[in-house]
C-alpha cells in the first residue's frame, strides 16, 4: 500500500474578509408576491442571482447597466426581498470597507424558480443559450446597450 501525500498548501481565499452582515435597510419593504418581469436585465440579473450571490460590479456586468443597484432596487419593488450583505474587505489602498453582496432570499429563490420555469414573463432568459458566468467572462453581456 503506498501512503497517501498530504494534501497541498492553499492560500486562504477569505484572509481579509472578517464579517459578513446585512447592510441596515433604510427603507422597510413588505415582501409580497414575485409575479415576474419583462425586463431583459432584470431576467439576466435573476438567472445570476440563481446560481449564487453576486457584487454590485457583478450586477452592473450581468444587467449591461452601470447602475446595477437601481435594477436592483427596481425587483424589490415588484415583490423580491434581495437582500445586500456587507463583506468587510480591505480596498486596494489598505482601508477596511465594505463591499455589497446580493444574493436570493430562500422565499425569493422559490419566486424566481417559479416564475422562470413557468416562462412567465421570462420566456426570453429560458431561451438564451450559455450560462451567465460564461457570457460575463466573454464580456458578451450588456455590451454598450445601455
Amino acid at each position: 500500500m503506498s501512503r497517501r501525500t498530504a494534501a497541498p498548501e492553499q492560500p486562504d481565499l477569505l484572509a481579509d474578509v472578517t464579517t459578513l452582515s446585512k447592510f441596515r435597510q433604510t427603507k422597510t419593504r413588505e415582501p409580497r408576491d414575485f409575479e415576474g418581469t419583462s425586463s431583459p436585465r432584470h431576467i439576466r440579473i435573476l438567472h445570476a442571482l440563481l446560481q449564487r450571490h453576486r457584487s454590485r460590479e457583478e450586477i452592473d456586468l450581468i444587467a449591461g447597466a452601470s447602475n446595477g443597484p437601481e435594477e436592483v432596487r427596481k425587483l424589490r419593488e415588484q415583490g423580491l426581498e434581495i437582500p445586500c450583505y456587507r463583506l468587510g474587505v480591505f480596498n486596494w489602498d489598505n482601508q477596511w470597507a465594505f463591499r455589497g453582496l446580493y444574493a436570493l432570499t430562500h422565499r425569493d429563490r422559490k419566486q424566481v424558480a417559479r416564475v422562470l420555469a413557468t416562462g412567465k414573463d421570462g420566456a426570453v432568459a429560458s431561451s438564451a443559450g450559455g450560462s451567465v458566468d460564461e457570457a460575463a467572462a466573454k464580456g458578451n453581456l450588456g455590451g454598450s446597450h445601455v
